[in-house]
């Protein structure tokens, strides 16, 4: 049900107890980490056919957010590795649902959503400053919703979906090194069966440390979902912060 968090704490979880084995191999690195990330979300939010299609006008996350968790975890050994990417919001959206203006109703939209990435790499560049990495995994996505629409004094919708899907992921990642300052670049593309997801993501992370590490940069992620004429097409973009550490 909740296929993002299992993909996400399942891999990080066997990726720590095969760092913590294999401590001794200095090639062996392993780095887990927690970041914020903060952005507006537009598009229409569509998970059951037979009930109107509540579409979100580029509200700020900021502004909604109810709860939140975000975790990232990296083993490298060599040229080969594994990357855990695992996203979890709780939103609750009003006035930042768009309804015809003569409408005089009030829409009240909760939305749940999981989005968790599983990546193996393979470096295909190792220079003296730069890295270049192909990827390929799996992108699980889970969603619910739940809708009110509210007319005076009497609740015209009050309804609730839910869906979960995969797609498969490939993309590339460079990272470059410059004393304490890092900078690194990500993109990836995936596709299921009627669904899509792309995103991209641009960091700067500085090293405080030989174990931590601070970064912060701009994430953005669009998935959609045709399936059993559902209607999600939706666009996730903004800051993110954080910082991890080296085993």
């Amino acid at each position: 049900m909740r296929i993002a968090v299992v993909l996400g704490c399942a891999s990080a979880l066997a990726l720590g107890a095969a760092a913590v084995e294999a401590r001794a191999d200095d090639d062996l690195t392993f780095r887990m980490g927690t970041y914020v990330w903060l952005p507006t979300v537009e598009g229409p939010l569509g998970l059951n056919p037979d009930r109107p299609t509540p579409t979100l006008g580029d509200g700020s996350i900021l502004d909604n957010l109810q709860f939140f968790g975000f975790g990232v975890a990296e083993l490298n050994k060599g040229r080969v590795g594994a990357l855990v990417d695992f996203a979890y919001v709780d939103i609750g959206f009003g006035d930042d649902v768009e309804l015809p203006p003569q409408l005089p109703l009030k829409p009240d939209l909760d939305t749940k959503a999981m989005v968790g990435s599983v990546n193996a790499y393979y470096r295909v560049f190792e220079g003296e400053k730069w890295n270049i990495d192909l990827t390929g995994g799996v992108r699980g996505f889970w969603l619910k919703t739940d809708f009110k629409l509210s007319g005076p004094n009497t609740d015209l919708i009050d309804a609730s979906a839910d869906t979960n899907w995969y797609d498969g992921i490939i993309g590339a990642r460079a990272r470059g090194q410059y004393g304490k300052w890092g900078l690194t670049g990500k993109a990836d593309a995936g596709w299921g069966g009627d669904t899509s997801s792309w995103q991209g993501q641009a960091l700067v992370e500085y090293d405080i440390s030989s174990h931590w590490r601070l970064m912060g940069g701009y994430r953005y992620l669009h998935f959609e979902n045709d399936k059993g004429r559902r209607d999600v097409d939706i666009d996730m973009k903004g800051p993110l912060f954080g910082f991890s550490y080296r085993f």
